[in-house]
């Protein structure tokens, strides 16, 4: 029995091991499919067309959620369930790729750059939108067209990339460019654009904007673009979207450049000896250069010191270097030719060379090599639920004039989050303090002359020193105090002009997103800025000498404190239906705006020390002046807008927005500024199918009314006044209004239509848009003069109208593209033609202003030369013709020429107008070449057209008036007896009629046609490799030659800068207004070094 339990024990556990084999066999057999599907491993590099590694590639399994992104060296890793997976590989601006695993257990690949361009995402206003569904007129200026020119604000590297956006600039420290977009619309309110930055309105100005923090910028030019701005965006408007983190580890980034600055002058300057000799034969020719009763037709060192009588020992000095002396004291003679004799000249006469006069250059007195700092470290980041963007900048730019400079440091933080799937918040938070120095008597100075070092020293005489022999300044070179001959280095030490200013804009955000089609965003905007402005003149200074009050200064100070706030809410309702895409934009905004200030000035200060810092250290005890300002204003907005699109192929976009502004009157303060586009992607219709080479092809048209609200706080209520006047025996001071009320003032309405072509031919080789456009504005804001019975001469009102159209063309080409060689060109042409429509009482001129209906607003008028007045039978007869009215001419002098029938009298009716400060065509071109890592580039801007003023220029270096001081450009091709082809008029000091003056005035006017080299670069990209041995991601050193070459005429060669219409207004001596301008701003040229690295 015992062994048969045995048995049978032994056969149960014989059953059990059978039983657990089969469990492991079944278990073994069950799991062999789980571990031939176990997934596999894909490891690889991504890297660009130029072979450099692509960071933050996104690298996806389709159809799964499974993704990662390459690293800064641009490898991967990834797992992919089977074989038969597929590689998503995306980028921004580069083609998506598609790659099967298969048997592959590593995958490396090259990404092309993107030939879709029309994927592109752009600002439109309240929202972001794919370039190709744009309807509107819009130009993008990238943060690589911003890199190319390291200047001191974005706005001047927009110059000659945007067409229809017109840049001047003056080259000084801390100055903003001007800028206009599609030409001048009002007359007494601004023209300038508005600037936009992360979706809130700048409060400071485009200096408070560090430009390597800014990512793209959109230009809104027509009036279906701007009108969603309403009253501000008359002018245009300029979207700035600044830079923000990015998904992956931190990143450092590092820009530093450093520039040279040197003036830029082509000037063949006559010289010392030169003007010597031009204006003795002005004094020869007017019957001046005599001793007692006997005139000298040649040069005699007695005759030369008498007329420069008034001269300092210095300049007497520079006079006698002229001639030959003995040593007893005696002057050296020649014997004279015998045509000289014929001509009157003695036997003997002094030994003369002109050539021995030493000249003075004052400009290197006033001038130096500018030099520039520009640094930024910026540090970004970013992970699936937060973004992160912060940096530092450090300005510096020291001018090329003595006590000119401007410095800026500035901060920002960018940063957002989305705590939860249907919220976002952020914040963006910039900072800026600057600090800029006028120069000697840039501000101080007068407002009707050069004010600028550069331009005080062309004032001077060439023939005098600053210094005597003892080191000492000279007050009055030359020692002629009746001609603006003062020494301006006095005041390098002992005037002083500054302005400091802090600005402070937050933007707070926050995105709700109710459903998939649904969402709500807030903006809420805060900005203070407060700057501070003191002007000093030391009782040292040329000021205070010349005023015989030598022992104190005087000073004057300013502050000024500006609040800003800004609320949005929007709702965006985004729906497909179908073919049919709906979008639906509902806003409501309020704005609001305190501006504080003070101003005081002191004069008979005792300490120079004090500067503007102690005005009550003065002869009174107390400023001599001062005020307070204070106003505020606000405006509420609501605004409407429905974007639909079928088939993706037809587009419509229409807004309405509506304005309340508190600067209005009553009953006026409300307007709607409505607009509407549409567009056609021709491209997609069945009939272009056959034109494979046609990539797009889309007609826009778009028209618009937008408003312009720019005019003072209470214009329209009357502001307020002090009044001074006598009550009794006692003087009292009132109120009273310094502006006539107007209780119907209203907006300014500019209406605008644009038809534009966008295209795309060759795979994106050749892309492009033209532009058509026309606007009219009415209800212009400007004074019109009313009846003295009132107790005013003028008051604030809507009338006027001003027209503008113009064409526009933008074309970029890929001309070559290798794998190891490209280059490419982008060439803007744009034109412009202004026009008054009407002015006060409908067709009535504004002479007086220098406004002619039918012609620009910015005009030369003048009369006409006709040549030079000959000795020859004819001209006497029209010479006697002219004095039997009064005119007093001469042989060699300017020859007037009538407009009408010939009565021998210049009237008004013989003025008209001979040109503007606007050019009729602007054009950029560039030209990027790259080879491996290198890159190469040059840019060429062009202004065509356009008229300006100067007494530099060789036309106005003499004239019946003419004058022996200041610098001039060489000429020699005047009139005279023996070269009556002469250019210019023969050089004279007797007196001439008024009308000579204006004729004089006349020659001033010159063509200001230019083409400049605006930007030559070399850049190389340090090889992947190389950099990632010295722990850096990437590096790029990169060296250019801004303004190196410019061509034009005669305002090119004086060395002045044709770009700057922003001088002093120009009038003849008999107070006529001629137009334009006639400033000494000059055009410097650059030498950068510059270095970009990534950490």
């Amino acid at each position: 029995m015992k062994n048969k339990n045995a048995v049978n024990q032994k056969e149960v556990c014989r059953h059990r091991m059978l039983l657990l084999k089969m469990f492991c066999m079944l278990i073994l057999i069950s799991t062999a499919p789980l571990a031939f599907a176990q997934s596999v491993t894909i490891k690889g590099n991504v890297k660009d067309s130029q072979g450099s590694p692509l960071p933050g590639v996104a690298v996806k399994v389709q159809g799964t959620s499974q993704g990662t992104l390459t690293d800064v060296d641009g490898n991967y890793s990834i797992s992919v369930p089977s074989s038969k997976s597929m590689l998503i590989f995306s980028f921004i601006g580069m083609e998506t790729e598609k790659i099967t695993v298969g048997t592959q257990k590593a995958i490396s690949l090259t990404m092309k750059d993107s030939s879709i361009a029309l994927n592109e995402v752009v600002s439109i206003g309240y929202a972001r939108v794919k370039k190709s569904d744009v309807t509107g007129a819009l130009t993008q200026v990238t943060a690589k067209t911003l890199e190319e020119r390291p200047v001191q604000n974005a706005i001047s590297a927009m110059q000659g990339k945007a067409a229809g956006v017109d840049v001047q600039s003056n080259n000084r420290p801390g100055e903003i460019s001007n800028v206009v977009i599609r030409g001048t619309r009002s007359i007494n309110g601004s023209n300038s654009p508005l600037y936009v930055v992360d979706g809130v309105i700048l409060m400071g100005d485009m200096n408070d904007i560090n430009p390597n923090d800014i990512a793209s910028m959109e230009i809104l030019k027509d009036a279906s673009s701007t009108a969603i701005y309403g009253s501000r965006g008359a002018n245009g408007v300029v979207l700035i979207t600044t830079k923000n983190g990015k998904k992956g580890k931190i990143n450092i980034d590092y820009t530093g450049t450093v520039t040279f600055d040197v003036i830029n002058s082509v000037t063949d300057w006559a010289s010392a000896g030169e003007m010597l000799d031009r204006y003795r034969l002005a004094n020869i020719n007017g019957g001046t250069y005599k001793s007692g009763s006997t005139n000298y037709m040649y040069p005699d060192p007695a005759v030369d010191l008498a007329i420069f009588g008034h001269s300092d020992a210095a300049t007497m000095a520079a006079i006698r270097s002229a001639y030959d002396w003995n040593s007893d004291g005696t002057v050296k003679t020649r014997a004279t030719t015998s045509e000289e004799q014929a001509a009157g000249w003695p036997a003997q006469v002094p030994v003369y060379n002109s050539g021995n006069v030493p000249t003075t250059d004052w400009t290197k007195y006033l001038t130096r090599t500018g030099v520039t700092q520009n640094h930024q470290v910026a540090l970004s980041s970013g992970n699936d639920v937060s973004k992160l963007y912060m940096s530092l900048g450090y300005y510096n730019n020291k001018g090329t004039q003595e006590n000119q400079g401007y410095k800026r440091y500035s901060v920002r933080m960018n940063g957002e989050t989305s705590p939860l799937k249907w919220l976002t918040v952020g914040v963006n938070l910039n900072t800026s303090l600057s600090e800029q120095k006028y120069g000697t008597s840039y501000r101080t100075g007068s407002s009707t002359g050069p004010n600028d070092a550069y331009g005080l020293a062309l004032s001077q005489y060439v023939m005098a020193k600053p210094y005597d022999d003892n080191g000492n300044l000279i007050l009055y070179p030359g020692n002629n105090q009746s001609l603006p001959t003062w020494n301006p280095l006095i005041n390098l030490s002992t005037t002083d002009d500054l302005t400091r200013k802090l600005t402070i804009q937050a933007n707070t955000f926050a995105d709700i997103k109710f459903t998939p089609w649904l969402k709500y965003h807030m903006n809420f905007g805060a900005g203070y800025r407060t700057s501070n402005s003191g002007s000093w003149q030391g009782s040292g200074s040329t000021t205070r000498l010349k005023s015989g009050l030598p022992t104190t200064a005087v000073a004057s100070y300013s502050t000024s404190e500006v609040y800003q706030y800004l609320i949005e809410n929007l709702l965006y309702a985004n729906k497909t239906f179908g073919k049919h895409d709906l979008g639906l934009t509902l806003m409501q905004s309020g704005q609001y705006a305190r501006n504080v200030g003070s101003n005081m000035s002191a004069s008979s200060i005792f300490y120079d020390a004090c500067k503007w810092y102690n005005l009550a250290a003065n002869s009174n005890g107390k400023p001599d002046s001062y005020g307070t300002s204070f106003s505020e204003t606000s405006m509420i907005s609501y605004m409407a807008r429905f974007n639909y699109s079928f088939m993706s192929r037809y587009l419509l976009n229409a807004s309405l927005r509506s304005d309340g502004a508190s600067q209005l009157a009553d009953g006026h303060k409300w307007d709607l500024f409505p607009s509407a586009s549409v567009a056609w992607k021709l491209h997609e219709e069945s009939f272009m199918k056959s034109f494979k080479w046609v990539d797009e092809l889309k007609l826009r048209f778009g028209m618009g009314t937008s408003g312009n609200s720019a005019v003072g706080a209470y214009s329209s209520a009357g502001p307020l006044a002090q009044y001074a006047y006598t009550w009794g025996t006692t003087a009292a001071y009132g109120m009273i209004p310094y502006n006539m009320p107007n209780p119907s003032l209203g907006w300014e309405h500019t209406s605008q239509y644009n038809l534009g072509l966008d295209f795309a031919f060759l795979n994106q080789r050749l892309t492009g848009t033209l532009e058509f456009y026309l606007s009219n504005t009415r209800d212009i804001l400007m004074y019109r003069s009313i009846v003295p019975i009132t107790g005013y001469a003028q008051i604030m009102d809507n009338i006027g109208k001003m027209r503008n159209k113009g064409v526009e063309f933008t074309i970029s080409s890929k001309n070559i593209v290798k794998k190891d060689f490209s280059w490419s060109t982008d060439l803007s042409v744009s034109s412009n033609k202004n026009q008054i429509v009407e002015l006060v009482n409908g067709k009535q001129d504004m002479a007086g202003n220098n406004w002619y209906i039918g012609q620009p607003l910015n005009v030369f008028r003048t009369y006409h030369i006709a040549g030079i007045w000959q000795n020859t039978t004819e001209d006497l007869a029209e010479i006697a013709k002219w004095k039997a009215n009064g005119y007093t001419f001469a042989v060699g002098q300017y020859k007037p020429q009538e407009l009408g029938t010939p009565d021998y009298k210049l009237t008004d009716a013989d003025k008209s107008i001979v040109g503007s400060t606007d050019p009729k065509v602007v054009l950029g071109l560039t030209n990027t070449f790259t080879y491996k890592n290198w890159e190469f580039s040059f840019f060429l801007y062009s202004r065509l057209g356009q008229k300006y003023f100067s007494s530099l220029l060789p036309a106005g270096i003499n004239g019946t008036n003419y004058v022996g001081y200041g610098r001039h450009v060489k000429a020699s091709d005047f009139w005279s007896p023996s070269n009556p082809s002469g250019k210019y008029p023969q050089p004279s000091t007797a007196s001439a009629a008024t009308v000579n003056a204006s004729l004089t005035q006349a020659s001033y006017v010159n063509d200001g046609s230019y083409v400049i080299v605006r930007n030559i670069s070399l850049g190389y990209k340090l090889p992947a490799k190389f950099a990632n041995k010295l722990n850096m991601k990437s590096m790029q050193i990169f060296g250019q030659v801004m303004n190196p070459f410019i061509f034009g005429g005669e305002v090119v060669k004086a060395g002045l800068n044709p770009d700057d219409t922003n001088g002093w207004t120009s009038t003849n001596s008999v107070g006529e207004s001629t137009g334009g301008t006639n400033n000494n701003t000059i055009i410097n040229t650059s030498f950068v070094a510059g270095v970009r690295v990534s950490f």
